[in-house]
């Protein structure tokens, strides 16, 4: 059994905080290349496993194995977090219960037993043409063969949730972020079990600047060494010039809690559009840290062709030098 105060700090959590500055990368991590991927490669979320690191992102291709899927949960692995190589077949396939048409937005937190869980946004289209979005979650033993737990982790009749992160938090809990794609805000929610979740009084994030004018969603949360919290989350403007694909801007933006539940923003862009890769959009944020004390966030990228890639940039600044900066909270 693998101790809650090691859990607590094997996902979504960095001793020193990563900040608000970063570097594009030259090259994307992911390029949408691949018979699984070629249609799009979208919402990256990183976990150290197996002495290196694996990326679980969305995807959609020709040869995906059921025809009426339209996006599933692919991998790849790197030892270093920049070189990347695509590992076969698919982790998680739509078909199962709340995820009828599609699965996006894995998240991956190891669990007590040495298992570990997958929460990520299913998808269901009515006949009626409406599509209705739920949290449900997977279980594997190896990060590499996943099966679908029974149930629903947070869904509602009358709202869409979707990209969620997950938590150990330090009672022993779990807290779950998720978007609230009807009231444009993201959300907490709280559970004993990992499995039946309640949803927390307020909102952490809500629409309040011209730049997320359009909707806020995709947080990435980070537990700090001196018990406050960083998120990145995505926030998406109207932009009627963008001519391939959805007609918006995407940037990524950030804000700081005490208590991982009350938020205050940041005034600066972290990531904005307009690069090689992510001249349209750059969204769904995840961070890491690498071996010589710097960040790196990954991120979904879509250019004016509409094509969606994940991109990444890393921090100015390492782990120890952010810690000598006084009066960086």
């Amino acid at each position: 059994m693998t101790s809650h105060n090691t859990l607590f700090r094997a996902v979504h959590y960095q001793a020193a905080d990563p900040g608000l500055h970063w570097i594009k990368d030259a090259d994307p991590a992911i390029a949408p290349d691949g018979p699984l991927d070629a249609g799009y490669a979208l919402t990256p979320t990183v976990v150290r496993m197996d002495g290196g690191y694996r990326l679980y992102y969305s995807a959609f291709g020709p040869s995906r194995p059921r025809p009426e899927s339209i996006g599933y949960t692919l991998s790849a692995f790197s030892i270093d977090a920049k070189t990347w190589s695509k590992e076969e077949g698919v982790r998680f396939d739509a078909g199962g219960e709340g995820a009828a048409d599609c699965i996006w937005c894995p998240d991956v937190i190891p669990l007590a037993d040495g298992s570990w869980r997958m929460y990520c946004q299913g998808r269901t289209r009515a006949a009626d043409g409406s599509i209705k979005s739920v949290i449900i979650s997977a279980r594997s033993g190896d990060g590499l063969y996943w099966q679908q737990e029974p149930g629903f982790r947070l869904q509602a009749e009358d709202i869409s949730y979707g990209a969620p992160r997950c938590l150990h938090t330090d009672a022993a809990r779990f807290r779950l972020y998720a978007s609230d794609s009807n009231n444009h805000q993201i959300v907490s929610a709280i559970s004993d079990d990992g499995l039946r979740f309640e949803l927390e009084p307020g909102v952490c994030i809500a629409r309040e600047r011209a730049l997320e004018s359009y909707e806020v969603y995709a947080p990435e949360i980070l537990r700090l060494g001196d018990g406050s919290h960083r998120m990145y989350y995505a926030g998406w403007v109207s932009a009627p010039e963008v001519p391939a694909g959805s007609p918006y801007h995407g940037r990524i933006f950030s804000a700081v809690s005490d208590d991982g539940l009350e938020w205050h923003k940041d005034p600066d862009i972290c990531i904005d559009n307009g690069g090689e890769w992510d001249r349209a959009k750059a969204s769904e944020p995840c961070v890491i840290d690498l071996p010589d004390g710097r960040f790196r966030m990954f991120y979904e990228a879509c250019d004016y062709t509409g094509c969606w890639r994940i991109a990444s940039a890393t921090s100015t600044t390492s782990s120890d030098e952010w810690r000598s900066v006084e009066g960086h909270r």
